[in-house]
């Protein structure tokens, strides 16, 4: 039984290799040698969580994208794979997805480790778990109007972010995407059921998340589920819509983070950060330390 185990292990990491090997062909034969040295320069700003020599901004987002899933494919031996999206918007409006792999998931109680080369952001978010509507699949369910009432858990989070930008640029989406945003950890809370009456709607007025340092000073705060106050439905179907054009659906049980709830605070060391988050007449509390690499 164990070497069937051990066969079957191996045969899926030789699958993986062969198809990052087969999309790498198609990207350089495509893009030619410019896309294969932006992907190196992703793939090691990304793993060795150290800044970009330079902004990649001699490609364009098409190409970004496909760096983007090629590195998902390159690290899913170590993180997994996609578990949910990360959508995000700079400061100008420009949309970003940052793909969610399953191990960067943890739980309240976790040490995370920072980066001696990048700076480590932090953030509270909600974290939104889909199910379905009368066995409706998810990507069926694209279609409705209301598709915040897809929902099945609402989950307290503090979103943990590289920051692997070499120039101080918030607008440049095409290093932003090669690199998934520098996404490197989800330490979640217990969640929140919304099978009850009035689901995600019942909540979303109620929302607030604070995040503390060891000595109980605020490093962010924010009461809206989206960061400026967009539909649920609009977001999940942007998102719907960007992962079609990329030959991908949203899934049942996938997760979804809608934008921070507070602006990203920097800390690179603390015994202790703790979250608080209130979601109607639900309370939770997320612990977490940071120690440097």
């Amino acid at each position: 039984m164990r070497q069937l185990v051990k066969r079957k292990k191996l045969n899926i990491r030789i699958l993986v290799l062969g198809v990052f090997v087969m999309a790498l062909m198609t990207l350089v034969s495509a893009r030619g040698d410019i896309a294969k040295d932006r992907f190196h320069e992703a793939r090691e700003a990304f793993v060795e969580r150290k800044k970009l020599k330079s902004p990649l901004s001699d490609i364009d987002l098409k190409t970004a994208i496909e760096i983007q899933d090629l590195l998902m494919l390159d690290v899913a031996a170590e993180f997994g794979s996609t578990a949910g999206y990360f959508q995000a918007l700079t400061p100008g409006g420009r949309p970003l997805l940052g793909v969610l792999l399953e191990n960067m998931f943890t739980s309240t109680g976790a040490t995370v480790v920072a980066s001696n080369s990048a700076d480590l952001q932090l953030a509270p978010a909600w974290v939104l778990r889909l199910g379905s509507i009368n066995s409706t699949t998810v990507s069926q369910a694209s279609e409705v109007d209301d598709l915040a009432s897809i929902t099945s858990e609402l989950i307290p989070a503090v979103l943990i972010r590289d920051d692997l930008m070499g120039e101080p640029n918030s607008e440049a989406i095409t290093s932003q995407t090669a690199v998934n945003l520098g996404i490197r950890y989800v330490v979640m809370g217990h969640p929140i059921s919304l099978s009850g009456h009035g689901g995600l709607q019942a909540v979303s007025g109620t929302l607030n998340a604070t995040l503390l340092d060891s000595d109980g000073v605020t490093l962010s705060e924010g009461d809206r589920l989206t960061p400026d106050g967009a539909r649920v439905s609009l977001l999940i179907r942007k998102i719907a819509g960007g992962l079609k054009a990329r030959g991908r659906q949203l899934r049942a049980n996938d997760l979804i983070i809608l934008g921070s709830a507070g602006p990203v605070a920097v800390l690179n060391d603390s015994p202790r950060v703790v979250g608080r988050f209130e979601a109607g007449a639900e309370t939770r509390k997320i612990v977490l330390a940071i120690r440097p690499e």
